[in-house]
């Protein structure tokens, strides 16, 4: 029989919600991981894994970052006409919101597909996959899938369903949400075992890897409820000296000439629509580009704040001003005539994207640095100093923790703008709710988000509700 696509609480039949007129449709190719079970064949087990890279292919991963981590936050509006990405934009998502439900479902399917490789790669009984240690690296690279999908669904939902094994029945199905504390030790736990076991090298940078576990528990230690920068600047250390280094120019890194370059840890590969590692990234293509009103707007804050920075070339990487009076459309944000949009994917939907960058480590160190102690800025700003000499930035102001906390949450803005950071950033740093109330458009006018605690976290889809009642307990 074949491996079964079970649904771990999401529906039986896998079904994402999608805007059909805007994007290419990847639902009806082969799935990479229809292999039957039990596994015979160390090919077979090639394939499994494969699958689980594939399902990095869906909405949550390629179309919905940059919902998630920037239209939430500061960075960007919700352009276009999708009512959904709307609701998220002004903390009125409901829980029959189409981001939230194909997000949720998408990400447990990427987890089912990892589970599913952590599950029959032990049974294997071919000689061929313990050569060169390959069957503890595949291990290695679910687990380390496996912890970043939870990863960002614990930041996006807080509590949720912890689902570590395939279910033997509908009764196990029925999965009660895990607290916050209990998912991080989870996600920390998958990460060491990636860690110990994933491959030092690979291919190119889709692939997970020691350096791609490391940077992550980087960030999950900085991450968690009770944050521990000591490890925190242990694995940022461990990255940083994990044979990365900062490209030498930033608008290089998304010139769409410069690919799996010295600072990509973890990238999204376009391999024209099949492979071993996807299936094409089409994200960009739909999201940003010039022409229509794209789905993500760079936000007036955001403009103003490279502007005060004199952050030329970070604004021009990442944000393109054009003249689309002719357009039929109209803005409440911005005038047509200097209409802005992401300038940061150039390639349409022949992009790679980066899930994770040097640059992104070096500040989550400097992070834990300022944290750690109260003369820790200083360490900091060596570190702070050196991102902002790339772009032909004099050094921080910051003189003291205080000052620097806030440094390094604008660096982290402006170097990772449309990155799908900004979100997560504010929330890390108990700053969303200030930072978003605070929010105005051009005209000085309040957008009056009236962000509070409850609207922080995404509301868990109906449909899981209407299958698992037991998930609000």
């Amino acid at each position: 029989m074949k491996i079964r696509l079970y649904s771990i609480i999401a529906a039986a039949t896998l079904t994402i919600g999608v805007q059909s007129s805007c994007k290419k449709d990847f639902l009806d190719k082969n799935p990479f991981n229809q292999v039957t079970a039990p596994l015979t064949t160390y090919a077979q087990a090639e394939k499994l894994l494969a699958g689980a890279y594939g399902g990095m292919y869906n909405d949550a991963n390629i179309w919905d970052f940059m919902i998630n981590g920037d239209v939430t936050a500061d960075n960007s509006y919700a352009g276009g006409d999708n009512p959904s990405i709307f609701q998220i934009n002004d903390f009125n998502a409901i829980a029959t919101n189409e981001i939230a439900t194909r997000d949720w479902t998408g990400l447990y399917s990427n987890i089912k597909d990892a589970n599913e490789v952590l599950e029959n790669i032990p049974k294997l009984n071919d000689p061929e996959i313990d050569k060169n240690n390959r069957r503890n690296q595949m291990l290695g690279e679910a687990s380390g899938l496996r912890a970043y999908f939870y990863f960002y669904l614990v930041r996006l939902w807080g509590p949720v369903p912890l689902v570590l094994k395939s279910p033997g029945g509908l009764e196990e199905m029925k999965v009660k949400r895990s607290s916050v504390e209990e998912v991080y030790a989870q996600i920390i736990k998958d990460l060491e075992f990636a860690l110990a076991n994933a491959p030092a090298t690979a291919p190119n940078k889709g692939i997970i890897t020691k350096g791609v576990a490391n940077a992550l528990l980087s960030k999950v230690y900085a991450s968690k409820p009770n944050r521990d920068w000591a490890k925190a600047i242990q694995y940022a250390d461990a990255t940083i000296n994990g044979g990365y280094s900062l490209f030498g120019s930033y608008d290089g890194l998304f010139s769409g000439k410069n690919e799996n370059n010295s600072e990509s840890i973890w990238e999204m590969q376009f391999d024209g629509g099949g492979g071993a590692n996807g299936r094409g990234n089409w994200m960009p293509g739909v999201l940003v580009g010039t022409g229509w009103k794209r789905f993500c707007t760079p936000t007036n804050d955001l403009v103003t704040a490279f502007d005060a920075e004199g952050d030329l070339i970070r604004k021009n990487s990442s944000i393109s001003f054009r003249n689309v009076s002719s357009e039929g459309w109209s803005d409440i944000y911005w005038p047509k005539s200097n209409y802005p949009y992401i300038n940061k994917y150039r390639m349409d939907d022949k992009t790679n994207t980066y899930i994770l960058r040097l640059a992104d480590i070096i500040l989550v160190k400097a992070e834990a640095l300022n944290e750690a102690s109260a003369s820790g800025w200083s360490q900091a700003k060596v570190l702070v100093d050196q991102i902002r000499t790339r772009v032909n930035l004099g050094g921080t102001p910051a003189t003291d923790q205080a000052s620097m906390r806030l440094a390094i949450e604008k660096e982290r803005r402006l170097e990772l703008a449309f990155e799908g950071q900004r979100w997560f950033d504010l929330m890390r740093g108990n700053r969303a709710i200030e930072v978003m109330n605070a929010q105005k458009d051009g005209n000085g006018a309040s957008l009056n988000y009236n962000v509070t605690p409850a609207k922080l976290f995404l509301p868990i889809p109906q449909k899981e509700i209407d299958r698992n009642p037991d998930i609000l307990k």
